[in-house]
């Protein structure tokens, strides 16, 4: 029997980040001989944007830039459009590492039938700085994702089958998409699959979406909380939105801990993070500090 020859799209939203789309592009395009179907989907960009897109032209099976619904919308739209048997997107501040492509469709190879969604690790760096963070991808846990989207989504590629199977992005969320799709994904009897290696660069700036989000992306991830995780996760949730302080203390904690690791064993790390966040010390059952981390990004 011949092998399978897959397709795999890629659909770029794109808003006012022309600095950044031709890395995201040309990361796109991947090593020679892989040819994927590229569906740049812009919001109307008046910066540089529409001189890169000039230049890729040659490369994009479909583009367009004028207003849409937002990110969700053009992402829904983008795959609507989008012909490969493998899908996924790549915000255009993102970056796929050169082979990423090849690995996931060899590992895909065979099973396009099924409903399967793939997953790497990432690489998240600040730009403009030397500071960089590798995440290994963990092994699926749906206790897991019910707490934190756990997985880096420009890391994330599924089949048609998959997508057919949970439905298109929520297009109410900005921010939290993603995390909802996922959770509709794994509910609906979706396969994740979680592979040994680094698959994206996600880029931290200065517009950076999530850095940027407030008070709007807590509530979706609240709101997500809400649809998808069990009452004793949902509590953390609600404990956060009413205590503003203990918020600026997660995050603190969170990046202590970070940063104790790269002297000591994680356990340590936490441990020496746990002395510097007051607000959590007189947590009680049925809160949880351990949820409260996860929730934070610490793994």
């Amino acid at each position: 029997m011949a092998p399978e020859w897959l397709k795999i799209s890629v659909v770029v939203p794109s808003y006012n980040q022309g600095r950044f789309l031709k890395e995201t592009l040309s990361s796109a395009l991947g090593r020679p001989g892989c040819h994927p179907e590229i569906l740049l989907l812009d919001a109307g960009s008046r910066d540089e944007t529409s001189q890169v897109i000039r230049r890729f032209e040659p490369h994009l099976a479909f583009w367009r830039s004028h207003a849409d619904a937002g990110q969700a919308a053009a992402i829904n739209e983008g795959f609507a459009r989008a012909t490969g048997d493998v899908l996924c997107w790549l915000n255009s501040d993102d970056l796929h590492l050169p082979g990423t492509l090849q690995t996931v469709l060899e590992r895909l190879r065979g099973r396009s039938g099924e409903a399967l969604v793939l997953y790497g690790g990432c690489e998240v760096f600040r730009d403009g700085t030397e500071w960089r963070e590798l995440r290994q991808a963990v092994p699926f846990d749906m206790r897991r994702l019910q707490v934190t989207d756990f997985i880096d989504q420009p890391s994330a590629f599924w089949t048609r089958k998959a997508w057919e199977l949970a439905g298109p992005l929520d297009e109410s969320l900005h921010y939290a998409f993603d995390w909802d799709w996922f959770l509709r994904a794994a509910a609906a009897g979706a396969r994740f699959e979680a592979v040994p290696a680094t698959l994206s660069r996600y880029r931290i700036h200065a517009a950076h979406k999530s850095a940027t989000g407030g008070e709007r992306r807590r509530r979706e991830l609240l709101e997500v909380a809400r649809r998808h995780s069990p009452p004793e996760i949902v509590s953390h949730y609600e404990w956060l939105e009413r205590h503003a302080l203990a918020r600026w203390w997660l995050n603190k904690r969170m990046r202590l801990a970070q940063g104790f690791s790269r002297f000591t064993d994680p356990k340590a790390a936490g441990a020496l993070a746990d002395l510097c966040a007051p607000p959590f010390w007189p947590i009680r059952p049925p809160l949880r500090r351990e949820v409260f981390w996860e929730i934070s990004g610490i793994r």
